[in-house]
């Protein structure tokens, strides 16, 4: 399937978007509507590395994209406890997972004016969050409100 007009517009801005503030991320599928995602590289201030995938929906932007943590795999949380054991849980700020991988919660209700740049941009967020709660054991509710 593929996208309409109005939504190769839009996602031909998206990606200029990002490619200015997440050079890392690269389009998976650009053309098929049924599976097109961007993937890409986050370093956080503590110096680890996680790979993110977020999946486009294909009626974006009418719908939130999901997005995981592809790597690493398994994601281990404070004392090795597998973040996929949390399902979906508000304090860590996690949807039920997709594809075996976890799902980060990164808006409450989507809205059409958000962009894939502020979705990734959250991940960021969120994987600074991972990391303290990955030292402290305190939830990542502790660290990011609820938007």
């Amino acid at each position: 399937m593929s996208w309409s007009l109005v939504q190769q517009k839009r996602l031909l801005k998206e990606r200029e978007i990002l490619s200015q503030y997440f050079k890392a991320f690269e389009w998976v599928n650009p053309t098929d509507s049924c599976n097109t995602c961007i993937e890409g590289d986050l370093l956080t201030n503590s110096k680890n590395k996680y790979q993110i995938r977020v999946y486009v929906p294909s009626d974006y932007p009418n719908s939130r994209p999901d997005m995981v943590v592809v790597s690493p795999d398994p994601l281990i949380g404070f004392n090795g406890k597998n973040l996929l054991d949390f399902g979906a849980d508000m304090k860590m700020h996690t949807l039920s997972p997709r594809n075996g991988h976890v799902n980060i919660c990164h808006y409450r209700d989507w809205l059409p004016n958000l962009t894939l740049y502020l979705v990734v941009l959250k991940g960021r967020i969120w994987l600074e969050a991972l990391d303290a709660y990955r030292n402290s054991g305190l939830e990542i509710s502790e660290y990011l409100p609820h938007m």
